[in-house]
């Protein structure tokens, strides 16, 4: 029988090309280089299931594991982080969907619904990056990519690399939206 991480390992991989792939239109359309589409909506929509089913096993063994080990205090703690950080999503991703549900981001939205779309937005793509920083080597780790004695290290630092270079493109074109609504 399979287990309970394998599934969760499973849904990560899922919810993580689908993230990719919503990112990656916002951060085309951002960019100008795409116009709006009904994708936007359609990708949100299903990560909702495998999210929730994600969150609800990850819940079950944090809960589980919880009981078992207090003796790995650097495991503990990217552990919480990942509670935390999954805690964040979840209210920022539902504060998301209320304020596209309200009004997309459009030239003739006003200024609190423009800041209101950024500051959640961003504080949702922080929560999320946050997140796979420490879930991303975990995964790896599950899927047996990383056995050696320095993996698990050296795949955390180019994942924390690869996500800041990921952070800061999504940032500008960000920034080249609102500022080019502005000018």
């Amino acid at each position: 029988m399979i287990s309970l991480r394998k599934i969760n390992s499973i849904l990560i991989v899922i919810l993580i090309l689908m993230l990719v792939y919503h990112a990656l239109l916002a951060t085309l359309y951002f960019l100008g280089i795409i116009g709006y589409m009904p994708d936007f909506k359609i990708t949100g929509r299903r990560l909702f299931y495998p999210l929730v089913l994600h969150i609800i096993i990850s819940l079950y063994l944090y809960l589980k594991e919880k009981t078992k080990s207090k003796r790995y205090s650097n495991l503990i703690k990217e552990t919480n982080q990942q509670l935390i950080t999954g805690i964040c999503i979840i209210i920022f991703a539902a504060l998301h969907i209320v304020n596209y549900s309200l009004g997309s981001v459009s030239d003739n939205a006003d200024i609190f619904r423009t800041l209101s779309h950024i500051i959640v937005d961003n504080l949702l793509i922080v929560s999320i990056a946050l997140h796979l920083r420490v879930s991303i080597p975990r995964l790896m780790i599950s899927f047996g990519f990383l056995e050696g004695k320095n993996d698990y290290a050296n795949a955390k630092s180019k994942i924390n690399m690869f996500i800041l270079v990921l952070l800061i493109i999504i940032f500008m074109a960000e920034a080249i939206f609102y500022i080019g609504g502005i000018l």
